[in-house]
């Protein structure tokens, strides 16, 4: 039977036992009280609303209509995320800048003018790039990405290159689409494990009877997200399963992994990234013998790739795991996978930060997360960053009973949770957990979750002071920057005109405070993000670029 769950309470509560004189004493005074205050109250409001009323009839109850109302924006400014914090003289100079170029960038090319709840792909009706903003967003130090996939992180140009390779084979369906790649001397012993079926044919057969447009073109669409959508949760999850299985049949190479880790390193350092938290399911590498190697060396490898990058650049911070394999409809790997995080935990403590359950965006047709009896003892020894509440279901039941059960289970973050807003207690209590929040708003709009960035749900999150992370989920699928993309969309669609350096500031930080490091580590990392941003503030104010 699965071990007990907390129970998180809110309210304070007495335990001693009074006798039965001060019983009866306490209850007299108690209603005496309880009565003296209900009166106090009645007096209070009877008088204020006579005085309310008799400003607001007099000549002049449109100015106190105006003095209210400010009253009123300026508690709600106070409680925005970011307003709390106190900027530096030169700072407010480069708030008062950031602002204006702004401004300026939304008049001159009105991106959000002519927006109106259009359907994704939405860079391709707004070419953000060009911007001035986009490029002061691109150097800021944005501190650390914590929500990310492995598999989002394969640039297309590389995976078309790498498909040129001697000795690849790729899995081709019945509709003649791609659905696995594996290097090997000989035909693949390799059989399809997933709700899918193939034959194995060599890639260069394609690139060279087929006119290259032709294969490229239809490598793309086995991975990007198609325009029209999905017409389901389950055929989402198909199509990211995927992309995963092409994107893993070729990083997980021996030969290329390592390439491979450095390479994304190298890009997010040079997006403003000084940390990750990067999601993985942690493959298994393989040779063109055919050997396959262990969990260990695959981890391995990206520890030394890790300690490599940052002999080379002193002032990234360093990466972390969290193990993330994909659900099936019973579950029944769970076992393995809970060996895996363990033994990842055992051998690589620095690197493994914590365990997730990749659910591709579809909880309708899985268990919810508290019949998964193994977690109750896992959570023991390790740490949890579930998703929760991000599928679109015939009915929201599962997506919102496994939010709840992601924050008794203890999970440190929720990712992607988009139905937060509409559970009252369940953020009341996430806030007094100090449980943050991963929003990716470029994910949300190209799975189709939010068509509409100002109708986000993050938007209100933002405006209630709730901790929030920016992630970016699979920025490569639909050709976005690692982390740029999404802060810009974040700073510009979805808070607007409210948007200001305290925000972008707080965003940064809240990427190191609710990271996976320990407090000796994430006391560094602040050092080493503070420093950059330091500089970033006197080179902005330095620059004549904007």
């Amino acid at each position: 039977p699965p071990g007990p769950i907390r129970i998180i309470n809110l309210e304070t509560q007495t335990t001693e036992e009074e006798s039965p004189q001060q019983s009866i004493y306490s209850r007299v005074w108690f209603h005496l009280g309880f009565a003296l205050m209900l009166c106090i109250i009645f007096v209070l409001l009877f008088f204020s609303a006579t005085l309310i009323v008799r400003e607001m009839g007099g000549s002049d109850s449109l100015e106190n209509i105006t003095k209210l109302r400010e009253i009123y924006i300026q508690r709600e400014r106070q409680r925005r995320l970011g307003n709390r914090i106190q900027l530096s003289p030169l700072e407010e100079v480069a708030n008062a800048r950031l602002m204006a170029i702004k401004q300026v960038d939304e008049e001159e090319h009105r991106l959000w003018q002519s927006y109106h709840n259009r359907p994704p792909p939405f860079l391709d009706h707004h070419n953000i790039s060009d911007t001035d903003l986009y490029a002061l967003l691109r150097s800021m130090p944005k501190g650390g990405l914590l929500h990310l996939h492995d598999s989002g992180m394969m640039r297309t140009d590389i995976l078309i290159e790498l498909t040129r390779t001697e000795h690849l084979w790729v899995c081709v369906n019945l509709d003649q689409g791609f659905e696995d790649f594996r290097f090997s001397l000989s035909y693949p012993d390799f059989r399809p494990s997933d709700d899918y079926q193939c034959s194995w044919m060599l890639m260069r057969n394609f690139y060279e009877y087929e006119h290259p447009t032709k294969y490229v073109t239809r490598l793309q669409e086995s991975l990007k997200v198609p325009q029209e959508g999905f017409a389901s949760s389950a055929e989402l999850a198909r199509h990211l399963k995927r992309s995963q299985r092409l994107i893993h049949g070729l990083i997980t190479y021996k030969p290329l992994w390592s390439n491979f880790l450095y390479t994304v390193l190298q890009d997010l350092y040079n997006d403003g990234v000084q940390y990750v938290e990067m999601r993985s399911s942690l493959p298994i590498l393989y040779d063109l013998e055919g050997n396959e190697y262990t969990i260990l060396d695959s981890a391995h490898a990206m520890v030394a790739v890790s300690n490599m990058f940052q002999s080379h650049y002193m002032d990234f911070i360093g990466i972390k795991l969290i193990y993330a394999p994909s659900r099936d409809f019973n579950d029944s790997r769970m076992d393995i996978y809970m060996a895996n995080a363990l033994l990842l935990k055992t051998h690589f403590p620095k690197l493994f930060a914590g365990f997730d359950l990749e659910t591709h965006g579809n909880e309708c047709e899985l268990p919810l997360l508290s019949r998964i009896s193994q977690l109750s003892k896992l959570g023991k020894d390790v740490d949890f960053y579930f998703h929760a509440g991000d599928s679109r279901c015939p009915n929201n039941t599962q997506p919102d009973l496994n939010l709840i059960d992601a924050m008794l289970l203890g999970s440190k973050r929720i990712g992607n949770s988009l139905n937060l807003p509409l559970h009252s207690e369940v953020m009341q209590a996430l806030h007094f957990l100090n449980v943050a929040v991963e929003v990716c708003p470029l994910s949300n709009h190209y799975l189709e979750y939010v068509n509409d960035f100002r109708s986000h749900p993050a938007v209100y999150l933002i405006a209630a002071g709730f901790p929030v992370v920016i992630g970016s989920d699979y920025p490569y699928l639909w050709n976005a920057a690692p982390l740029t993309d999404d802060f810009y969309v974040a700073f510009v669609g979805m808070v607007g005109g409210n948007g200001n350096l305290r925000l972008l500031k707080q965003l940064a930080k809240n990427s190191l405070l609710y990271s996976a490091l320990s407090t000796m580590e994430r006391a560094q990392a602040m050092a080493k993000w503070r420093c950059n941003w330091n500089r970033w503030i006197k080179n902005f104010l330095n620059s004549t670029q904007y």
